[in-house]
């Protein structure tokens, strides 16, 4: 694993709609950059629920299938050569995390395509986009957090676990129901 720390401080940063053309320019930036027709791309995180505040970092989302899995160095390789930090696992076990930091905040999740972590991200952002109550729930956690002094990321994540917890456990179980 790198020795490169995902910790860095944070701030709440109320939603921004042009975020999404920021997705949009870096999916495809990589998209060109990887030159990889099978991996999938989505946005994922606070960025991309219409008016859900959070950190104002886009978040991507790279889904590969288990066949990319085996060529993973060198696929570690080709994100790192476009500009991110490769974070490893960072204690999320499922997922392989970059940062890009240089011109704009993004975070990239290297994942499974159509795995458990896949299909987690994606419930809770179609469920966060659904529900504006939820959404603006997660959000006051979110304020919460770091009005109680989890004003780095490893303290920030911590701190709002269980109402993320929560959340994906409800966005779950709507999935479920179709």
């Amino acid at each position: 694993m790198p020795a490169v720390s995902p910790d860095e401080p944070v701030e709440f940063a109320d939603h921004d709609p042009h975020r999404a053309g920021r997705f949009r320019g870096e999916r495809d930036r990589l998209r060109l950059g990887l030159a990889t027709a099978t991996l999938r791309f989505e946005h994922i995180g606070s960025t991309a629920v219409p008016k859900l505040g959070g950190r104002p970092i886009v978040d991507l989302m790279l889904g590969a299938p288990l066949a990319a899995w085996a060529a993973l160095p060198e696929l570690r390789a080709r994100v790192v050569a476009l500009g991110y930090q490769d974070l490893g696992e960072a204690d999320v076990p499922g997922q392989i995390r970059f940062s890009q930091r240089a011109l704009r905040g993004f975070d990239l999740a290297l994942v499974e395509h159509e795995g458990a972590v896949w299909r987690d991200h994606l419930a809770l952002r179609d469920y966060l986009r659904v529900h504006p109550e939820d959404a603006a729930v997660y959000a006051e956690a979110k304020r919460a957090a770091i009005a109680g002094g989890a004003t780095t990321l490893l303290a920030y994540a911590a701190a709002k676990t269980p109402a993320l917890a929560a959340l994906t456990e409800k966005a779950r179980a709507w999935r479920a129901a179709g």
